[in-house]
């Protein structure tokens, strides 16, 4: 019977140790083994070599200052040593501030010049690293580790000294992998874009980009000068894209080296946080640019809907009373400008940064510019319609404004151009035509005939008739005026003291060619008058005559011929 129960009770032994690793001190647990001890002569020997190697485990234990309970400090992947509560902190606590303290240094070195190193502080010791507290180790702490506080502390020192040297020199290892491998890359990358420079360079060179029909149309630049921006163009995107390739490696490579994170992120947000701002933006942006893209398209199409309508009016498919067909440019021009006036006015709103300060400013001195010199723009402005509107010329008529005469070949909102006789090309702002006043040759053609006169003066002594029988016959040889629809005839405007005044008047349907006329009728004038031996009184003369001579006419030259 008492082997059995020996048995039985190691067993029970047995499981208490075991459970007493994780939950209770060993060494109660071989005082418990020592009272269940029996007085069996056989088992008493084997039991007490038992519980001999149970005391040298946990001397072997005691001497590393470890123990199966508590709170692991794991930095990276591996325990280092256990920790303890204190009254003021928590073991979970002191855990994590260790752990916190050896990332951080193992972060911000490249190197380790420095160690972790034990300093006496009253009662206990600390571990720091460059000045800083990283574990403080108390008599607390060496009697739950059955280890003199000394002893704790340099052990402790060891695991933290060891971790920090496999880290950073594991972390400094991969680091330098990662950049020669971007090193290399980068150079690859460098040597592919000055293969292609080299390519584009040559068909600049030889001009066989310039072959497309494209290049050819821009003449803007010559060939030479296309040649030149095309090759500061390269060297422009070659430089730039290889100073890129640099830029960006630094910040990359960094990012595999924890103490150079902070730069490298520092680096890249130098790019990145602007593309991000613009991409954000954009997003923002969104709602807002469709409701300008659907403003912009309802504008665009009604636009187009209201020059349907004009068209129909300016070929007479559609007549409405009082509104001319060449009234119908101008017209659009003004619906035009008030409909994309008012469509600024919907989108300006909408535009980013609208309601900013800066935008305000810009706005305001923009207005206070417009204010200030637009006075003779919108001058010009009004007076362009009033004149349209008037209908006092329009494109092709031939008119005099002020002292210019001259063919109407533009006519705009603030300007009008005439082209004299010389083909000279005359600009005269709006508001100068609408001040002065305004001769059209042209507009009288088809329904009365543009009527065009010159004076001469006679003697007394020549017969009225026969100087409007030669006037006539000189209008009747002038080319461009009419002789059937409209015969010339000729007006006696004034009896002066030397001469009579006499005026010619001859129609013609070619207003453009007035100059002409008045030069080939002048010089018919000159040739019939010259023919029949009349002196012509346009110069004054001073007649010297006798007392008894007399300049009147014989009485059968007055009369009408029969």
């Amino acid at each position: 019977m008492r082997l059995p129960i020996i048995i039985i009770l190691y067993l029970i032994s047995c499981a208490i140790f075991c459970s007493a690793q994780s939950h209770t001190n060993k060494t109660k647990v071989l005082q418990e083994i020592e009272s269940l001890i029996v007085a069996d002569s056989l088992h008493r020997k084997y039991l007490q070599e038992q519980i001999k190697q149970l005391h040298q485990i946990i001397n072997e234990e005691d001497e590393i200052g470890e123990v199966s309970y508590g709170i692991p400090v794991v930095p990276f992947n591996d325990t280092i040593f256990f920790v303890h509560h204190k009254e003021e902190l928590s073991a979970y606590d002191r855990a994590h501030h260790i752990e916190d303290s050896i990332r951080f240094i193992v972060e911000h070195h490249l190197f380790l010049l420095d160690t972790v190193v034990i300093t006496e502080f009253d009662d206990n010791y600390q571990l720091l690293f460059d000045g800083k507290v990283i574990h403080t180790i108390d008599s607390i702490d060496a009697k739950k580790m059955r280890s003199s506080r000394l002893k704790l502390a340099r052990v402790r020192q060891k695991a933290i000294n060891k971790t920090l040297h496999n880290q950073i020199y594991g972390q400094g290892k991969d680091a330098g992998i990662y950049a020669l491998i971007g090193l290399v890359i980068l150079f690859v990358l460098i040597f592919v874009i000055n293969k292609v420079y080299k390519v584009l360079y040559e068909k600049v060179s030889h001009r066989k980009w310039l072959s497309y029909d494209w290049l050819k149309s821009i003449s803007l630049f010559t060939e030479e000068d296309q040649v030149k921006l095309f090759r500061y163009l390269l060297l422009g995107v070659k430089y730039g894209l290889i100073l890129m390739l640099i830029y960006l490696y630094l910040p990359i490579v960094g990012q595999f080296s924890p103490p150079l994170k902070d730069i490298s992120n520092r680096l890249l947000s130098y790019v990145l946080s602007p593309i991000n701002d613009i991409i954000l933006s954009i997003l923002v942006f969104l709602p807002n640019l469709m409701k300008i893209i659907i403003t912009i398209l309802f504008f665009v199409y009604l636009l187009k809907f209201i020059q349907l309508f004009a068209d129909a009016v300016k070929e007479e498919r559609i007549v409405i009373n009082g509104f001319y067909p060449d009234w119908v440019p101008p017209t659009m021009k003004i619906i035009r400008f008030l409909l994309y006036t008012f469509m600024v006015i919907i989108i300006f709103p909408l535009l980013p940064g609208a309601n900013s300060n800066e935008f305000k400013g810009i706005s305001v001195f923009v207005g206070i510019l417009l204010s200030i010199g637009s006075s003779t723009i919108i001058t010009n402005w009004i007076s362009g319609i009033v004149i349209t509107y008037m209908r006092r010329f329009k494109i092709g008529d031939w008119v005099k404004a002020g002292d210019v005469i001259g063919e109407v070949v533009e006519r705009s909102l603030f300007v009008t151009r005439l082209r004299s006789s010389k083909n000279e090309v005359i600009t005269i702002p709006n508001s100068k035509i609408s001040e002065a006043q305004t001769i059209n040759y042209s507009q009288p053609i088809h329904k009365y005939k543009l009527i065009v006169h010159t004076s001469v003066t006679f003697g007394y002594e020549v017969p009225w008739r026969k100087v409007h029988q030669l006037l006539k016959e000189a209008a009747a040889k002038t080319n461009f005026l009419l002789k059937r629809d409209k015969t010339p005839f000729v007006l006696q405007k004034s009896l002066d003291d030397f001469y009579v005044t006499y005026q010619l008047n001859a129609y013609t349907r070619h207003p453009e060619k007035m100059f002409a006329i008045y030069s080939q009728l002048h010089q018919n004038i000159q040739d019939i008058f010259s023919r029949e031996d009349i002196e012509v009184m346009s110069p004054h003369y001073r007649a010297n005559r006798e007392d008894n001579e007399r300049t009147v006419p014989p009485s059968d030259q007055m009369l009408d011929d029969e």
